[in-house]
């Protein structure tokens, strides 16, 4: 069963789509920028109506954020809503948390870093890039993979887990790459600003040869590259 109709939950419907046992709710705020308590009101609501229509499922699975590790973005608007949206999907007897970074895929929300990026250097706008952060990029095709083992495990009900890369790439190495994809130069002013912070991936790391996914030296290349070399 699928709760939603963005990214996440079109990657999800081919492996859970009828499967009655497990609920996948990939519904709600995708703009990590929403100050609107509205928005945040109408997730809460049907999320709550989402976990007393599905008390019975084996799993329900609903997926946080990263950035709850981050020092920066932890207290913004979003992420404390994450938080308690995490904290509300604990009280299901069966829930699944996973924790997710930055996710790559076919998404037409302007909204995500990956497509914020593209549109800048595509249209050739200046931007400001922040010369100190990093960021923790991901496969969508890679997040199914690795869920559906985590799913799979009974054991791990009641947990929170991250599904991230090993490794998060600096924001210049990024935009850089993205450039390189598009073929266009990135016009950039860089600040001094953003951080470098760890997502644990020893949970997943045990999985990663199961489900075929490798964090390969060329990975965000060929991630960049699946998604946005032929969208010029």
């Amino acid at each position: 069963m699928i709760i939603g109709s963005g990214m996440l939950a079109r990657s999800f419907t081919p492996a859970f789509a009828q499967c009655k046992n497990v609920c996948i709710y990939a519904a709600g705020v995708s703009n990590s920028s929403c100050l609107d308590d509205r928005e945040f009101s109408r997730e809460r609501q049907r999320l709550e109506n989402a976990i007393g229509q599905n008390t019975d499922v084996h799993t329900f699975v609903y997926f946080g954020t990263c950035s709850i590790a981050d020092p920066e973005a932890r207290n913004t608007p979003y992420v404390q809503h994450k938080i308690a949206m995490e904290q509300l999907v604990a009280k299901h007897p069966q829930s699944l948390i996973l924790r997710l970074p930055q996710v790559a895929g076919i998404t037409p929300n302007p909204h995500t870093l990956l497509n914020f990026i593209y549109a800048r250097i595509a249209r050739s706008e200046r931007f400001n890039l922040w010369r100190l952060a990093k960021r923790n990029i991901i496969d969508v095709t890679d997040v199914v993979l690795i869920s559906q083992h985590l799913i799979a495990n009974r054991s791990l009900r009641n947990t929170t887990i991250n599904i991230a890369n090993k490794s998060s790439y600096p924001m210049t190495d990024i935009v850089s790459t993205m450039g390189h994809v598009v073929g266009k130069h990135p016009i950039y002013d860089l600040v001094e600003q953003g951080a470098d912070y760890a997502i644990e991936t020893q949970d997943i790391s045990p999985l990663l040869e199961k489900a075929r996914v490798h964090f390969g030296s060329d990975y965000l290349e060929k991630v960049l590259a699946k998604y946005y070399h032929e969208k010029i």
